[in-house]
């Protein structure tokens, strides 16, 4: 049975962290941080779910959709490295803008690189957190 001081903590954390990530994604290809520190700070959000809720809720909740996150993520990785070759190289940056009345928002591969690093890192990374939450079946007397 969790302890009642950590699911206070998740209930005060868990959307911090996660909000913290989104800022490092979203300002990733511009300054220091991006998908990789973004997905493990995410990984960090959801080990404190495990941690206080316990490993068979965040089993149930997302362990059948860690596998298909992360074949998405490498999809997403290849595809912005190989749209590269439409502007002359592997890994080049290709920019799209979108206007949106008196926005104006710019999309280009960078992020979706950082976008496919997230996913790979954070199903890697609750994978494994998963794994070492398992318990070793009890042995027959």
């Amino acid at each position: 049975m969790p302890e009642l001081y950590l699911r206070l903590l998740d209930r005060i954390l868990t959307p911090i962290l996660l909000i913290l990530a989104f800022s490092f994604f979203i300002r990733g290809h511009n300054l220091p941080g991006g998908g990789f520190i973004a997905g493990l700070v995410a990984a960090a959000a959801i080990q404190l779910q495990i941690l206080s809720r316990g490993d068979d809720f965040v089993r149930r909740r997302l362990g059948r959709y860690l596998q298909p996150l992360s074949g998405a993520g490498l999809l997403a990785a290849a595809v912005a490295a190989l749209i590269g070759f439409i502007q002359g190289g592997f890994l080049k940056a290709v920019w799209a803008k979108v206007r949106l009345g008196a926005l104006e928002l710019e999309f280009g591969t960078p992020q979706l690189f950082d976008l496919g690093v997230f996913l790979v890192v954070v199903s890697v990374v609750v994978s494994y957190f998963l794994a070492l939450s398992r318990r070793d079946p009890e042995p027959e007397s």
